[in-house]
């Protein structure tokens, strides 16, 4: 199934790569403009998609800067 969907990445000429961080699956992220989607390959040959679409917005290094600000004081916070 893994080889399956990357051939049809390929032919499609989707970029990708391909990473392991849970214990049960091999995991596909693939890039498009606009969007990104997750594809979980399980051992069990089960597949898991998720899709990630942009709403069109493009903000700069101030937000980011604020939005990795927020995410540090959540993970702070959640440590206690």
């Amino acid at each position: 199934m893994l080889f399956d969907i990357i051939q049809q990445l390929e032919d499609a000429k989707i970029s990708y790569t391909v990473s392991k961080y849970r214990y049960d699956a091999v995991s596909i992220f693939a890039h498009l403009p606009g969007e990104r989607w997750e594809i979980d390959v399980l051992e069990d040959g089960d597949v898991a998609f998720e899709r990630f679409v942009s709403n069109g917005s493009v903000d700069g290094e101030e937000e980011m800067t604020a939005e990795i600000r927020k995410w540090k004081e959540i993970e702070e916070n959640s440590v206690q």
